[in-house]
């Protein structure tokens, strides 16, 4: 009977240490970042239209650190491995921020609401993210519903815009670079309404 007592014992201490073991081997996740390269044409003084972007929204379902991806179906995966490195709608509103101020060549292109008001906009645009996800391996998609505005915040245009581009690849930072891309054409889009109404 004691020796069974020893036994048990030993292996509820293995099961225990080959529990923690397990735990040990799980992978750290992989963050990642919408990016954008700010150009270098646009050091030194503060210059250009001004213009605001914001508030963006986004829909719930992609409100997590996850990454989040298509699957067969209506399904959807988030990773657990795969995350933001910020949150999601933070990184959008950056990144449309900066294609502005590099097709615009303005450094006056501010996130919304804005501490300092001092510089009035001459162009505002407001943006509902109602799709930005895609399948590993094929496509990424954005659909965003955005408005502009202009300087007395009269509506001067509405528009949905339904932009896909291929991944050209089956990991998640080839799915990411072709969102980045979905973002770059958003910009165009704005930045051609902006012009139109100059």
């Amino acid at each position: 009977m004691y020796d069974l007592c020893i036994r048990i014992r030993i292996w509820m201490i293995t099961a225990a240490l080959l529990a923690l073991a397990g735990c040990g081997t799980t992978p750290p996740p992989t963050f990642y970042q919408l990016a954008e390269p700010a150009s270098t044409r646009l050091s030194g003084l503060e210059r250009g239209i001004a213009i605001g972007i914001g508030p963006v929204n986004i829909e719930p379902y992609l409100d997590w650190p996850q990454i989040v991806v298509r699957g067969d179906g209506h399904k959807l995966q988030l990773s657990e491995f795969n995350r933001w490195a910020e949150p999601l709608k933070d990184s959008i509103s950056r990144v449309i921020i900066v294609n502005l101020s590099n097709m615009l060549e303005t450094t006056r292109v501010f996130k919304v609401p804005r501490r300092n008001k001092t510089i009035p906009l001459e162009f505002r645009t407001e943006i509902e993210i109602a799709r930005f996800d895609g399948y590993l391996g094929g496509d990424a998609l954005l659909v965003a519903r955005w408005t502009l505005y202009g300087r007395d915040e009269k509506a001067l245009l509405t528009k949905v815009s339904i932009i896909s581009e291929p991944s050209g690849g089956e990991g998640y930072d080839e799915l990411i670079a072709a969102q980045n891309r979905t973002l770059q054409k958003l910009s165009r889009e704005i930045v051609a309404a902006i012009k139109a109404n100059q």
